[in-house]
């Protein structure tokens, strides 16, 4: 009688390679460190333009900020 292939394999589980599986999770995990990139930079830049706008009110105040952020669009 011959043996099946459950007695020639060890006990416990069988992981079997999957190439479209592993390149669908080798893919999100690409896509992954993409999104926490553009997320830490979204950040920085967040955290940028609130240190520019403590500073421009710390320097001008509000009124002085705002004659001149219309003096920058419109000239003057």
């Amino acid at each position: 009688m011959m043996k099946s292939r459950e007695d020639h394999t060890a006990h416990g589980h069988h992981y079997t390679y999957q190439g479209n599986h592993t390149a669908t999770e080798t893919g999100e995990g690409i896509n992954m460190a993409a999104f926490a990139i553009l997320v830490s930079l979204a950040g920085i830049v967040g955290f940028w333009g609130v240190a520019c706008l403590l500073a421009g009110l710390i320097n001008n105040g509000l009124f002085g900020l705002g004659h001149k952020w219309l003096a920058a669009i419109f000239g003057g």
